[in-house]
């Protein structure tokens, strides 16, 4: 019950007292998987993995399969939390796989299937793949309101709303708010009530009614402390401090995000650090204090090249080498067991290989989403640049008849159109200003880089992204780079995220420009269409972003610096190109 309410001490304390009792020796398993959620919930993730691991054991040795399914799906949810997507892959793939072979024969196990469905989404939005999550979260509304869940309920309607927020949905965001809060508060779930409080405060501030946002963040925080729940109070106070600085009340701002910074250190979240730093060092900037602002400034830049280092100088290569060793141990797998399909057992091989491709996606899709992160990571913090460059380029290629399997893997594969800029040295592309004719040259480099990057791909996912990282600085009239292509001799997939690559870096401001109109940009495809564009390719654009329908996908920042890499207007306005 304590677990329910969000009494998070109060749980912990009955739990391990239960743990020493050798009355309740039957239950230790069940005990141990709530002590799990008790300790993920109090910012000790690893702790609570370590649980999870020893609960699954238990499981496996009971050949108790609802157990191993309920844990498989929590050890994925805690490893995507933690950004570990491959470990987080795999979990979720066995659940799936037991649940699949099981629910024949265990009803029960049908109960939980909403559980998984959630997770999986949770997975696809930290990989930034917003749609699949969005298909994923409503699937998991439709089976928990099938099984009368109203605890699973509450959870799919606050992740649909977080999703519907991110792709600027703002109505519909915060009606799945409102509803989520309202059951929550009908089912006295307080963790429930704080995520939908904090998540209505975002969709306030986004329409400006400040006072509002206020008063949600207040309630929110009150009950994080109640509760104990010291990520979902850090959450709060981040947005508190937003709230302050946008209502111009300085010193309230200042003492909520200091405090906003301290939690996070304690509690080892960097990057929410970094942008209690980034407020600060400007509030105090402008209040005079210039030496504290310095401070603050300096201890930024300090965390978030040690965050760069850390996500991109010291991964890329191993990330690369790893994908190379999994896809080549995948194919071996595949190639065995459609082997023993042909000579053994076919049925039962072939269901292992769908099982087997299934996690192959999932660790492509995973080591392509965080390829692309890590590229653009140099020289910005999120991923909305290439979240939004798929999500355009996905909606032009649908207009322009593409299949709807070839549009999904647009969608992803458009993601890694800069990989390439992993290989660009800081000194050129941090550069503020234009770039010299000789840098220029080398940051043409990139689109090289990124073919060799993805080049000898097996899937057609990653034969996409080759021919997108190579040919999307190709123009239409030969005028382009690396290769002079023109006209249909450039692929239509390079065409078509040439476009939406441009416009999306007009419309967003860089360090050395500002934004451009909605209006201009369009004015400036019309102009390079026949030119650096293909016309065709052009037309269908101009549909969908008059149109609008789709808009949000791609015009909605998140918080913290606008996610978008170094793409420069180094010619004049009137001829646009990206670095």
């Amino acid at each position: 019950m304590s677990t329910k309410l969000g009494e998070w001490h109060a749980a912990r304390e009955h739990a391990q007292r239960a743990l020493n009792s050798q009355a309740q020796a039957e239950k230790h398993t069940e005990i141990r998987g709530l002590l799990a959620g008790v300790y993920h919930a109090t910012g000790d993730s690893l702790r609570a993995l370590r649980e999870l691991e020893t609960v699954l054991k238990s499981y496996l040795n009971e050949q108790d399969l609802y157990g191993q399914v309920k844990t498989l799906g929590n050890m994925g949810d805690l490893l995507t939390k933690i950004g570990n997507y491959t470990k987080a892959a795999e979990c979720l793939t066995d659940a799936y796989r037991i649940l699949v072979n099981g629910e024949s024969k265990y009803k029960r196990l049908t109960k939980i299937q909403s559980h998984l469905l959630l997770n999986m989404g949770n997975l696809y939005q930290d990989m930034r793949d917003l749609e699949k999550a969005l298909q994923y979260f409503s699937e998991a509304l439709a089976s928990a309101r099938e099984h009368l869940n109203q605890n699973v309920e509450s959870i799919a309607l606050l992740n649909i709303a977080s999703v519907e927020y991110e792709l600027g949905r703002l109505e519909a965001a915060h009606d799945h708010y409102s509803e989520a809060l309202d059951l929550s508060r009908e089912l006295h779930n307080r963790y429930g009530e704080l995520s939908a409080l904090d998540g209505l405060a975002r969709v306030l501030m986004a329409w400006d009614r400040m006072d509002d946002a206020l008063h949600a963040l207040w309630a929110a925080e009150q009950i994080a402390i109640e509760t104990g729940d010291i990520e979902g109070r850090l959450d709060v106070l981040l947005h508190l401090g937003e709230t302050h600085l946008r209502r111009q009340t300085a010193p309230e701002a200042i003492a909520t995000l200091e405090q906003a910074l301290q939690l996070a250190d304690e509690i080892g979240r960097p990057k929410s650090a970094c942008d209690a730093l980034r407020s600060l060092y400007r509030l105090y900037a402008d209040r005079g204090e210039l030496e504290t602002a310095f401070q603050r400034l300096e201890t930024l830049y300090e965390r978030e090249r040690a965050l760069l280092n850390a996500e991109v100088d010291e991964r890329v290569e191993s990330m690369t080498a790893r994908f190379e060793v999994e896809r080549a141990q995948h194919q071996a797998e595949l190639n065995r067991l459609r082997m023993v399909a042909a000579e053994e057992a076919r049925a039962t091989a072939e269901a292992e290989v769908r099982d087997r491709t299934l996690s192959l996606e999932l660790a492509q899709i995973e080591v392509v989403t965080r390829l692309a992160v890590a590229a653009e990571y140099r020289d910005d913090t999120t991923g909305d640049h290439t979240r939004r460059v798929g999500q355009l380029s996905a909606a032009i290629g649908e207009r322009l008849g593409m299949p709807a399997e070839e549009v999904e893997l647009l969608r992803i594969a458009a993601r890694l159109h800069d990989v390439g800029k992993i290989g660009i040295p800081d000194s050129i592309l941090l550069k503020e200003g234009p770039l010299s004719p000789e840098e220029y040259c080398q940051m043409q480099r990139h689109t090289v880089i990124g073919a060799r990057i993805l080049a000898g791909g097996q899937s057609h996912l990653l034969q996409m992204a080759e021919a997108i990282a190579q040919h999307h600085h190709e123009h239409w009239n030969g005028g382009g780079y690396p290769c002079g292509l023109s006209g249909e001799e450039i692929p239509l997939v390079a065409r078509i995220v040439a476009v939406a690559d441009v416009y999306d870096a007009l419309t967003h401001r860089r360090s050395y420009k500002a934004a451009w109109t909605k209006e201009a940009a369009l004015a400036e495809l019309e102009a390079q269409a026949g030119r650096q564009f293909d016309p065709a390719v052009v037309r269908e654009a101009l549909a969908v972003l008059k149109g609008g329908s789709t808009a949000g996908g791609w015009g909605q920042p998140r918080r913290g610096r606008a996610d978008v890499p170094r793409l420069g207007l180094s010619a004049p306005p009137h001829q646009p190109s990206s670095r």
